[in-house]
């Protein structure tokens, strides 16, 4: 990379950075483009892609139906309710 290169790509990036800084940023950009063809030259064809590198395991419980319908033991733990309904006091005359 040079540096028609990297003041165009800091152009269409809309990136400003001033040009004693242009060195540092060509060498930083350089090594990157080098790593990245040396990992394409890499042989993956027996590795199976991952969808997170860590290989943790979702412990959760299983799924069940319920069909336990709680509301009138609400109801009935509640200092006061209606056939339906909560009591509350009233907030608001």
């Amino acid at each position: 990379m040079d540096k028609i290169e990297l003041k165009n790509l800091l152009f269409l990036a809309k990136i400003g950075i001033a040009d004693k800084e242009h060195p540092k940023i060509i060498e930083k950009l350089t090594n990157t483009f080098d790593l990245i063809d040396e990992m394409n030259e890499l042989d993956l064809d027996k590795v199976q892609p991952l969808n997170n590198p860590l290989e943790l395991n979702n412990v959760s419980r299983k799924d069940s139906d319920n069909d336990r319908n709680a509301k009138k033991d609400f109801l009935e733990n509640s200092p006061e309710s209606d056939e339906d309904y909560f009591i509350v006091p009233k907030i608001i005359e």
